[in-house]
């Protein structure tokens, strides 16, 4: 451990042994809390049905609204911190977007041409692109981490797990809140709701409404320009309708708008002798907050969504039709190299494109309810432009693309009581995924007097060859077309288990699932017809086994899974020119992934604790990677908290610490492909594009007035005000590269109505 991730640890340690005693001399002569009969049950829908998450053999770790509360859990990037075996990267464009891995299993980017690997889905939609899924977690009632493939029920590209969001859905009582916020970095925050029942027990609906600004965690002295500050605005609408005791609808709308100067990019790894004497001004200092990019980006996202879920009772069974439309609309840019020159900037990064998606789900228990089943159908289409423009010294190339995926499956699951108490679960899906590409790519050279410039003169700008045309594959003579024929790909992935209820409430499983992620077109930075040969499918083969316990009269609460995972086809980003840009997705062999994951929560009189821990150990053991470790995994993740709330003749104070770890990370392969083969990484390299384990002490104190329904809260997030990179740039074989630098100590005060 690094000396601050030991102090960070001690600091948690002494606030887990301390707060009882706090909390005591604090109270003076109240009483203790009154006695709780146990832990409070928690349901989920890990099988897109609820159910309790004791009965569920899947591994999954589940929020509440008032664990997000109290845990600061604000949107998805919290969640993930919160959680065991998942790790999330930062991309080159700011907060609004995220890049997940969960035990192991990471996208190589956020390019159109990709799947996630983590599949996102709010109220049941699911979030094709990453673009806004970073959003405000606002008015959540429960959220849920999956681990490992969930491909049989929750379909398209989920092989490393999923995120399941659900949203507070209206009531049919009047009601609402209002929440307002301060902290340091002018941090501004507010939050109102209201619900309104319109016809009493039959139509209702609820409206929310957020706004989250900051300053800037860096600073760009020569642009004189924050980085890394934010500016987001949420608004969501929804209606319940229950039309009958038998029918219900709800449909929902959000929008989400953020605005954000790009992250704080800076130079931190230079090797004198070897790198280009001209960046060594711009090293940065240590624990530098400074960014001499020579271009300070404003980066937009616009995201709107609908949903329409009808949910019929049958009497036999229950049907639910699940509808959903997204349309987001991003545009930025990104300084990745932190200097003034321009060694590789994206000088534009435009996405704009929509999704539709249609599931049909029919569910019910039958036989004495010794038998579960759910069946359906799904259908998917996405439509995207993307338009990234670079920059390298002397050109600027613009690889447009114009993607169109489509997808369509159909899906059953079954969990049967063989035997009493003792389950055996089988699941299939048949999916078709199809995908359709034009490309339209442009080239432009860059006058060498201009080389230098980060924004040369129309002047100094001119066409160039369409890069089509010399490689065979040009299909607009005088212009640059390229349209590939579709490709398709059919995929079976299925899951079966057996699971054993035991005497009082607790649960062991195993289980084997199959998981695959689809393939696709390449980007178009290529130089040779090659480097257009789309990439074939990902899959894996993921054993499992588990036990979910529960002691002293549900006062403790445990949960444990081993897995073993071994992959095939898996998908890489490989960078194979800096200059020009090249960056084409291989199939690299594969790989194997073993780990394990620990979960207990407990009370002890008032005081709870939770404690999370997840090992993993990735390896590629096939391919041109073989050697290299595995990008975007951190090997050892762990979290601890404690709740404990103080009774007082005014309120209730609530006192809440925890603390989140994350061992050493590689943000990319530690092996380069050239022409030659793999080429190791030298030491100095692999440092360069890695980032150390640190751990992240938050905490919160919170007062509710008795007489009131008045809440203050003090907060602090990154106590220990660690230091720490959230994603690495790709210059590491020219022996420099630069990071993005994560989120500073922040604290602040907010103020709670309710009504």
């Amino acid at each position: 451990m690094t000396n601050s991730m030991w102090k960070a640890a001690l600091c948690a340690g002494v606030s887990l042994v301390c707060l009882p005693s706090i909390a005591s001399a604090q109270s003076g002569s109240q009483p203790d809390p009154k006695p709780t009969t146990g832990l409070e049950e928690i349901i989920v829908t890990a099988q897109r049905r609820e159910e309790r998450l004791q009965d569920v053999p899947v591994s999954v770790t589940a929020f509440g609204a008032k664990e997000l509360e109290r845990r600061q859990i604000t949107d998805v990037r919290a969640l993930t911190e919160n959680a065991p075996s998942i790790t999330f990267t930062a991309t080159p464009y700011g907060n609004n977007d995220l890049i997940l891995a969960i035990r192991g299993v990471a996208p190589g980017g956020v390019l159109p041409n990709v799947d996630q690997a983590v599949g996102t889905y709010v109220d049941g939609v699911y979030y094709a692109r990453p673009e806004g899924s970073n959003l405000a977690m606002v008015d959540i009632a429960a959220a849920e981490v999956l681990r490992g493939p969930q491909g049989t029920l929750f379909g398209r590209n989920t092989i490393g797990g999923a995120l399941n969001i659900t949203t507070n859905k209206p009531t049919y009582e009047f009601g609402g809140s209002l929440k307002l916020g301060y902290g340091n970095y002018n941090a501004i925050a507010g939050t109102g709701m209201v619900n309104l029942p319109i016809v009493a027990d039959k139509l209702a609906a609820r409206l929310v409404y957020s706004h989250v600004e900051h300053d800037g965690y860096g600073y760009n002295p020569s642009l004189k320009s924050d980085a890394a500050d934010q500016n987001d605005d949420f608004i969501r609408a929804s209606v319940r309708a229950d039309l009958s005791p038998d029918l219900r609808v709800d449909v929902g709308f959000d929008h989400y708008a953020g605005s954000n100067h790009q992250p704080l990019w800076v130079l931190n790894s230079y090797q004198a002798g070897l790198t280009a004497a001209q960046y060594a001004p711009y090293v940065a200092g240590p624990e530098s907050r400074i960014s001499y990019a020579g271009n300070n980006p404003v980066n937009k996202s616009k995201v709107f969504d609908w949903t329409g879920t009808i949910t019929a009772d049958l009497g036999f069974a229950t049907l639910k039709t699940i509808s959903g439309y997204r349309n987001i609309d991003f545009e930025g840019a990104a300084d990745l190299d932190g200097t003034p020159f321009p060694t590789a900037d994206v000088r534009t990064f435009e996405l704009d494109g929509d999704q539709v998606s249609q599931e049909i789900q029919l569910y019910g228990t039958t036989f004495a309810d010794r038998l579960n089943w759910t069946a359906g159908a799904y259908y998917f289409r996405e439509k995207i432009r993307n338009s990234p423009i670079t920059r390298v010294p002397t050109a600027i190339q613009d690889n447009t693309i114009r993607p169109t995926n489509e997808s369509v499956s159909l899906f059953g699951q079954a969990s049967f009581e063989i035997l009493p108490r003792l389950r055996l679960t089988a699941g299939v899906r048949a999916v078709k995924d199809t995908r359709s590409m034009v490309y339209t790519p442009a080239r432009f050279a860059v006058a060498a007097a201009s080389s230098t410039n980060p924004q040369p003169p129309a002047s100094a700008v001119t066409p160039a060859a369409c890069p089509f045309t010399a490689i065979g594959l040009n299909q607009a003579p005088g212009g640059c077309l390229y349209t590939p024929h579709d490709i398709e790909f059919n995929t079976v992935p299925f899951t079966i288990g057996l699971d054993y209820r035991l005497p009082g409430d607790g649960l062991l499983f195993g289980k084997f699932s199959k998981g695959y992620r689809s393939g696709g077109f390449q980007q178009a930075s290529g130089t040779t017809a090659a480097f257009f040969r789309p990439f074939d499918e990902e899959s894996v083969g993921s054993y499992e086994a588990g036990a979910k316990l529960s002691f002293f009269d549900k006062r403790l609460r445990l949960g444990l899974s081993g897995y073993f995972s071994a992959f095939t086809g898996i998908q890489q980003n490989a960078i194979l020119s800096a200059s020009p840009v090249i960056i084409a997705v291989l199939n690299s062999g594969k790989a194997e992934i073993y780990g394990g994951e620990f979960e207990a929560t407990a009370l002890l009189g008032g005081l709870r604790l939770n404690a999370s821990l997840g090992l993993i150990h990735p390896e590629f053991t096939d391919g041109p990677y073989k050697g290299s470790e595995v990008p975007t995994v951190a090997k050892t993740t762990f979290a601890l908290s404690a709740d404990y709330p103080i009774e007082l003749s005014a309120g209730r104070l609530d006192l809440h610490v925890d603390y989140n770890y994350r061992s050493e990370v590689f943000f990319l392969n530690t092996v380069t492909i050239t022409g030659a083969g793999p080429v190791p990484l030298t030491p100095f390299q692999r440092r360069s594009i890695s980032q150390d384990g640190y751990g992240l002490l938050n905490a919160q104190v919170a007062f509710t007035l008795s007489n009131a329904p008045v809440t203050v809260a003090v907060y602090g997030k990154n106590l220990a005000d660690e230091y720490f990179g959230a994603r690495s740039g790709s210059f590491a074989a020219a022996n420099f590269n630069t990071v993005v630098i994560g989120a500073p100590r922040t604290y602040g005060v907010n103020v709670s109505y309710a009504f």
